[in-house]
């Protein structure tokens, strides 16, 4: 009879960075003329195929304390989605010394 005994998978490597910081789209608050522009550039802009202005800003934040840590314009609603799940999947694998070198150029 053996007495190895199987151990459950753990990890060695450090915490993923989505224990602490978390990615969200931020709607664009835009109002009076600002807001009307906005609106004319981005119907313009889907109709014609050539993009618009960005629908929302992607902002990374603490997880304990909601504290902006980056913020981007996320681009249209397609870039948008694809920026959110890349940033996603990076907080997922990364550590969050390896997240910040990677992404820490968008500052707040």
């Amino acid at each position: 009879m053996s007495t190895h005994r199987e151990l459950p998978f753990r990890s060695e490597g450090p915490e993923p960075a989505s224990r602490y910081l978390r990615a969200e789209l931020h709607e664009r608050r835009l109002r009076g003329i600002r807001k009307a522009i906005h609106v004319t550039l981005l119907l313009a802009g889907e109709t014609t195929g050539i993009g618009g202005p960005s629908i929302a800003d992607l902002v990374v934040v603490r997880t304990g304390t909601d504290t902006p840590v980056m913020r981007t314009k996320a681009g249209s609603l397609d870039e948008a989605d694809a920026l959110l799940r890349t940033i996603n999947a990076d907080l997922e694998r990364m550590s969050v010394e390896e997240f910040l070198a990677e992404w820490g150029h968008l500052k707040p």
